[in-house]
C-alpha cells in the first residue's frame, strides 16, 4: 500500500505520542521515546522505525506490539481517507515541498515486510506528457479500479444488513444514516460495534438525554411565539386507542408522549380531561391552538376547551377532513362504479 504524506503543521499524527523533538530548532530529527534513537526525515520515518524499520534505520526492539498495531492502523486509515477524499491533503507533520510515499508490502521469502520510500516530484504546469506522467495515470487507473472493487464489497455488506434486518430502503435517505457511514469511515479499521447491552441501556439513555435537551431548547420559542398542540390517534392490534401528542412551533415539531386513551374515548368529557391536562402541561399562555381529528368526541372536547380558554382555538385535522371528503365522493354512484372497474383491472 502507498501512503501520501501531505503538508500539514498539525500534531494529530499518533506518531508524536511515541516520539519527540530533542532539539526544537531541528524539526527534521525525531527521537524515539522507547529506545531514544534519532531518525531523520521527520515523523514518517520515525513511525517506520516503530513498525518494521527500513534501510536507513533499524526496527525499534523496545516498541510494544500494541503501538505497532496502532501506527499500522493509522496508516491504513489515512490511505482510506485519501481514497475517499481524492486530492485533499493528509494530516502529517513537518512536510516540505514534496510528497513522501511509504509503501509497505509483505515478502514471501522474508518474514519482515518490505518497505520502499520514494519522493514524488511536484506537478509542473505543462501540457507535455512524458513516460512518468503516463505511469502515474496508469497507477491512478489501477487505484481507482481497486477502490471501486473495495467499495463494491463494502456496500454489499451494508445492503445485506438492510435485507436481513428488514430495514426500510428509505432509511438510506436519512441524514443520520449518512453521518453514521462517515463516522465509521473516519474511525478507520478495527471499530468495535456496539453490543446488545450498550444499545439497550447506556447508548439509548444518551439518545434520550439528547432528545430531552433538544426539546428544552425549543421551549423558549413556545413562550415567545406560541405553539400548536397536535394529536394523532390510532388503534393497535389489540384495538387499544393510542394518541401521540406533539408540539409544533417555528423551531420544528417535537414528539412529547404517547398515551393509551382507550378509557378516555367513551365520552367527550373524558377526552376533554385528557386534552386539558396536556394543555396545562405545555403552558396555557403558550398554546395558540390544538389540532385533533374530526370525530364527535373531539369536537365536543375542543368546544369545551375553547369555552374554558378564550384565547385558544380548536382546529380539525385538515388531512382527515380531506380523507372524509374523498370517502363521501367515493360513495357517489358513478364514481364508485369507476373505482370498482379500476380495482378489477389492477387486481
Amino acid at each position: 500500500m502507498a501512503i501520501d504524506v501531505g503538508s500539514s503543521q498539525s500534531r494529530k499524527d499518533p506518531g508524536w505520542k511515541y516520539n519527540y523533538l530533542k532539539n526544537l530548532e531541528d524539526k527534521n530529527t525525531v527521537t524515539c521515546k522507547f529506545c531514544h534513537k534519532d531518525t531523520k526525515a521527520r515523523i514518517f520515518r520515525a513511525k517506520l522505525h516503530h513498525i518494521v524499520g527500513d534501510r536507513n534505520v533499524k526496527e525499534c526492539d523496545k516498541c510494544p506490539k500494541e503501538v505497532k498495531e496502532e501506527l499500522k492502523a493509522y496508516i491504513e486509515s489515512q490511505k482510506s481517507k485519501k481514497s475517499n477524499e481524492g486530492l485533499r491533503d493528509m494530516e502529517f507533520d513537518y512536510d516540505d515541498d514534496e510528497d513522501d510515499v511509504v509503501e509497505i508490502s509483505n515478502s514471501q521469502n522474508n518474514k519482515r515486510p518490505k518497505i520502499v520510500i520514494s519522493k514524488m516530484a511536484k506537478k509542473q504546469k505543462s501540457n507535455v506528457k512524458g513516460p512518468l506522467d503516463i505511469g502515474k495515470m496508469l497507477q491512478t487507473s489501477n487505484n481507482d479500479a481497486c477502490d471501486k472493487e473495495m467499495r463494491g464489497r463494502t456496500i454489499q455488506k451494508i445492503v445485506a444488513f438492510f435485507y436481513q434486518a428488514g430495514v426500510a430502503f428509505n432509511v438510506a435517505n436519512l441524514d443520520c444514516f449518512k453521518e453514521m457511514i462517515a463516522a465509521v469511515g473516519n474511525y478507520g479499521p478495527h471499530l468495535k460495534p456496539p453490543s446488545y447491552h450498550e444499545l439497550r441501556v447506556p447508548l439509548l439513555k444518551n439518545e434520550v438525554e439528547k432528545v430531552d435537551r433538544w426539546v428544552e431548547e425549543q421551549k423558549p420559542e413556545w413562550s415567545k411565539y406560541g405553539c400548536s398542540i397536535m394529536s394523532d390517534g390510532w388503534a393497535n392490534r389489540k384495538q387499544r386507542t393510542l394518541i401521540n401528542f406533539l408540539v409544533n412551533s417555528s423551531k420544528g415539531t417535537a414528539f412529547m408522549e404517547s398515551v393509551d386513551a382507550s378509557s378516555y374515548m367513551q365520552t367527550g368529557e373524558k377526552v376533554f380531561e385528557l386534552l386539558d391536562g396536556f394543555f396545562e402541561r405545555i403552558g396555557e399562555d403558550n398554546v395558540v391552538q390544538i389540532i385533533t381529528d374530526n370525530s364527535s368526541n373531539f369536537k365536543l372536547a375542543g368546544q369545551m376547551l375553547m369555552d374554558k380558554e378564550k384565547s385558544m382555538f380548536w382546529t380539525p385535522c385538515a388531512a382527515q377532513c380531506l380523507d372524509l371528503m374523498l370517502e363521501d365522493i367515493g360513495k357517489i354512484k358513478k364514481v364508485k362504479a369507476t373505482i370498482e372497474k379500476g380495482v378489477f383491472l389492477v387486481g
